[in-house]
């Protein structure tokens, strides 16, 4: 699919305004890029809120004076409070004066109709508090990868279960939301270091609030490549690893809290302390906090003794590439593979876009 398609405005659109959200820091080339992808759009009733981080580039300047050319375009800059793009979407929502909010990152895309066509959907199901639409993976323009971001799963696993497994059924763009949804969902958790939009998503299902998937895909997703990095994104640190466990805390606490914590659930959070575990003894080599966080899992009830023994041992002799392999063999063995899932599985931004979307 390519950004280029009809740019005619509908004579009979809706008169919902929709809001878009853009953090951004030091892209601004590319930021360009996405805001001509809005500028493109079918449907005229919008506002566009680029909330800068602390650029030091040329982009300021450039969203200047593009906003004196455009109306419509709306250029804050942040000048104090949390660094990262929760905070800059936070600020962007309290400015925003649309029905509906949609943010967009500021090196992804929309597709010409995708404004047009969403507000009619939300404006046809007034139940519902979100809806999340398909979108595309691609590197240099829009429609070079016959991709998408992810599918359904053949056996329709509930999405909350997805996303706690790790299989993120949609990414950032994908929804728009009602604004009045987002005023009981919350802000951007500005604390987390990074999986802040795995956060917000995941508290929206765990509120209960009301949404619907269509197959209509409207939006880009770019893969990211090592010389153009996200906002605030660090590599993996102990800092990172520390405000992951907070996150998985809170989670858990937020589903128990919910009473949404089954049987299948509990292992699925345990699978993200063995995640976590596992990415303290590869990144940062401590064994002692792969075995500290592991232990979470007995004190929390989430695995039963033998398990949390195997997986202490585990912790405890993978010195050696060779031993971890046939430790991890022994596992995958032994265990329910919901228990070993690991982030990015084959699923996700590796969905041809021939087995959807027909």
């Amino acid at each position: 699919m390519s950004l280029h398609g009809n740019n005619q405005i509908g004579q009979n659109q809706s008169s919902s305004q929709v809001s878009i959200v853009i953090p951004t820091k030091n892209r601004y080339l590319l930021l360009l890029e996405t805001i001509e992808s809005i500028r493109r759009q079918t449907y005229a009733n919008w506002e566009t809120l680029v909330v800068d981080d602390g650029s030091t580039d040329e982009t300021a300047a450039q969203m200047l004076a593009l906003s004196k050319q455009e109306p419509r375009i709306r250029f804050i800059r942040r000048t104090q409070g949390n660094a990262g793009a929760p905070a800059s979407r936070n600020v962007g929502v309290s400015h925003a004066t649309g029905d509906y909010i949609i943010f967009l990152d500021s090196d992804d895309c929309l597709a010409p109709h995708c404004l047009e066509k969403r507000v009619a959907i939300m404006d046809n199901h007034p139940d519902l508090d979100f809806g999340v639409f398909a979108c595309q993976v691609f590197c240099d323009r829009p429609g070079d990868r016959a991709l998408l971001w992810n599918r359904e799963t053949q056996d329709q696993e509930n999405d909350l279960d997805r996303f706690l497994s790790l299989d993120v059924p949609w990414q950032t763009t994908s929804p728009i939301w009602k604004k009045e949804a987002l005023q009981r969902l919350g802000s951007w958790d500005e604390s987390l270091i990074i999986w802040q939009d795995w956060e917000f998503h995941l508290r929206a299902l765990v509120k209960g609030l009301k949404y619907k998937r269509f197959a209509q895909l409207d939006c880009f997703w770019r893969m990211p490549v090592k010389e153009r990095d996200s906002i605030g994104k660090k590599g993996i640190t102990a800092e990172y690893l520390l405000s992951n466990e907070q996150l998985i805390a809170d989670v858990y606490a937020m589903l128990s809290k919910a009473q949404l914590l089954n049987s299948y659930r509990r292992y699925l959070v345990a699978g993200l302390y063995f995640w976590l575990a596992t990415q303290w003894s590869t990144y940062v080599k401590s064994t002692s906090e792969a075995v500290r966080v592991w232990s979470i899992c007995r004190e929390k009830n989430l695995v039963n003794d033998l398990e949390y023994w195997e997986g202490l041992v585990y912790f405890k002799v993978r010195r050696t590439r060779y031993i971890r392999r046939l430790a991890r063999e022994y596992l995958s063995f032994r265990w329910p593979a919901y228990l070993m899932r690991q982030r990015h599985p084959v699923t996700l931004q590796n969905t041809p876009m021939s087995t959807q979307l027909a």
